[in-house]
Parts: C-alpha cells; structure tokens; sequence
C-alpha cells in the first residue's frame, strides 16, 4: 500500500446550481497487486458522472469503512452483493483511463454524521510500482 494526498478543484458556475467538481486522490509508490485505502473529499450526497485513473488498477468506491472492509475479501471477479455499501467500482485497463457512469450513478457518505469522505479501495493493476491517481467527476446534491 502507498501514501494517498488528496486535493479538490471545485469548477466554474454562479447561483445555487451545483457545478461540476473534480476530486483528486493520488496513491504513491503502489506495489504490484498492492490494495490502498484511500479518503477522497467530495460531498456528503454526490452525482457521479466519470472516474479517470491514471494506471490500470481495480477502484471500488463506498459508503463508509464498514463497508469498505467487509468488501476487502471480495474478487475481482465477483459483482458486490445488492445492498453491500459498493457505490460503484471500474476496472481500467490502460494508462489514463476514463469511464463514465451512465445513467448517473447517485454515491453518499452513511457516516453516523454524514462527512464529504468518499471512501475507495484501490487495486494496482498496472505490473509495476507506480503512483495511482484516481479523480471523480462529480456533482453535490446535499450541503
């Protein structure tokens, strides 16, 4: 597992009409096959439109740690079980690479008191040690 920072960039836009945002988490020096928990700052309810991950890799987002770690045993070849706290995962294959989530996929944060945390697993696919970014298109539907 590496060392994950995290930024935001919040886009254009006026009035109360939420804007598009760009939210960032880089994971570095990740060994071969190596699973990193990672805390992305997003919004305590969010669209998801579109993940870009930099180099292959295996990224499951979550609704919370609990979650989260009852998931950890999961393979990749297994779909999450209906109700399990997986938001959504992608499995890229090349380097960037963009999915989009159509339809829209609506993600929260079920923290007792609900936070901006975006929780995710990231898997290095890539064969090599490499830094992994990961950064999600998305827009806040909750203040």
């Amino acid at each position: 597992s590496g060392t994950a920072t995290i930024s935001i960039a919040s886009g254009g836009g006026g009035g109360s009409i939420a804007s598009r945002t760009t939210a960032t988490s880089t994971i570095l020096n990740a060994g071969v096959g190596s699973t990193s928990n990672i805390t992305i700052t997003g919004y305590k309810t969010y669209a998801l439109l579109k993940a870009e991950v930099s180099n292959p890799a295996w990224v499951t987002l979550y609704c919370d740690t609990p979650s989260r770690t009852a998931d950890s045993s999961r393979l990749i070849t297994e779909d999450p079980a209906a109700g399990s706290g997986v938001i959504a995962e992608v499995i890229t294959t090349s380097t960037p690479e963009t999915v989009l989530f159509t339809p829209t996929t609506i993600g929260f944060n079920n923290d007792g008191t609900p936070s901006s945390n975006i929780y995710a697993k990231v898997v290095n696919r890539s064969g090599i040690v490499t830094s992994i970014s990961v950064s999600l298109t998305i827009v806040q539907l909750e203040s």
